[in-house]
């Protein structure tokens, strides 16, 4: 295939699982296209389809039906081929427990002709220091870089990482955002689920919004804000009721809305003028601004909030 043919492409896709509570719709016509040297995000609370979506891509799981594409092969019939260009991570990966860090790695690198060197890896998702320490006794966020150095082992075109900064503290969450972004960088396609907006915003290049087994919309986090969450808008609350005219005041810079608790916002470009004229009107208060954020675009898409429910577990 071309180097122009996407990293992966779903079309219509759609999956049911049969579950003793019933059946579960995880994907319900998932559609969506991400393109070649870029950092795509999968958002979306756990459920969302997010993984099983990324397992279709390696062949993992099969669609009940509609199209799936990576780097243009179709998954069910060129595993081989894939499996030598593509790596997964996948949520629940399960390695050789009692094999040492270093061993694992080694053991990693033998299935490949020409693997990434371990020594690269490890020190790149600061591992070195657990080179001799059994797997078994890592914690859980060790154990989640070890499995990201693992899919790296293979020096793939297309990395696919399922929630991979789960148990992670802030600082080595960075450092694998770092990592990452350096791959990108160096050609690597990188295509990771995720629940936590900071993750997304500040690695994605491409976001796929992803709920109840669709993808909402997508474009890159700046494209989504504008989209749903529109500009800046100045906050405040307000001690009674506005006059009329104060109010007519407030909405000759823009869009003004006033919740029943008598908290405030107004919508505009304008928004020094707006304090000036705030801080001049009686019964405003606790004036501030609101940057919209892509959790603001994730509500307005979805209509629900994601939060993130992980604990960081690190050594």
């Amino acid at each position: 295939m071309t180097a122009q043919s996407p990293a992966l492409e779903l079309r219509d896709v759609r999956k049911i699982y049969n579950t003793p509570g019933g059946t579960i719709d995880a994907l319900a016509g998932m559609t969506l296209t991400a393109e070649q040297h870029k950092i795509h995000a999968f958002l979306g609370p756990n459920g969302a389809g997010k993984s099983t979506s990324l397992e279709m891509t390696v062949g993992l799981r099969t669609p009940d039906s509609g199209t799936v594409r990576t780097l243009g092969l179709d998954p069910r019939k060129a595993r081989d081929e894939l499996s030598r260009r593509v790596a997964i991570q996948p949520q629940e990966a399960k390695v050789f427990q009692y094999l040492r860090v270093g061993e694992l790695l080694d053991l990693w690198s033998s299935f490949y002709d020409h693997p990434r060197p371990a020594d690269e890896i490890l020190d790149s998702l600061e591992l070195a220091k657990y080179v001799e320490r059994q797997v078994t006794k890592l914690s859980g966020g060790t154990l989640q870089r070890l499995n990201v150095a693992l899919a790296m082992v293979s020096d793939p075109e297309l990395l696919i990482l399922d929630e991979p900064s789960t148990g992670l503290d802030p600082r080595a969450r960075e450092r694998l955002w770092s990592v990452l972004g350096g791959w990108r960088d160096r050609g690597t396609t990188i295509v990771l689920s995720t629940h936590s907006m900071e993750e997304a915003t500040a690695l994605a290049d491409s976001v796929f919004i992803v709920d109840r087994g669709r993808c909402v919309s997508s474009g890159t986090p700046e494209e989504l804000i504008a989209s749903f969450a529109g500009g800046p808008a100045v906050v405040f609350r307000l001690s009674g009721d506005l006059s009329e005219e104060n109010a007519s005041r407030l909405r000759s810079l823009g869009d003004l809305t006033v919740n029943p608790d008598r908290f405030a916002a107004l919508k505009t470009a304008r928004t020094d003028e707006a304090l000036v004229l705030l801080s001049q009107t009686p019964g405003c208060y606790d004036l501030g601004i609101h940057q919209p954020t892509l959790g603001d675009a994730y509500l307005a898409a979805t209509g629900t909030e994601l939060t993130a429910t992980t604990t960081p577990e690190e050594d």
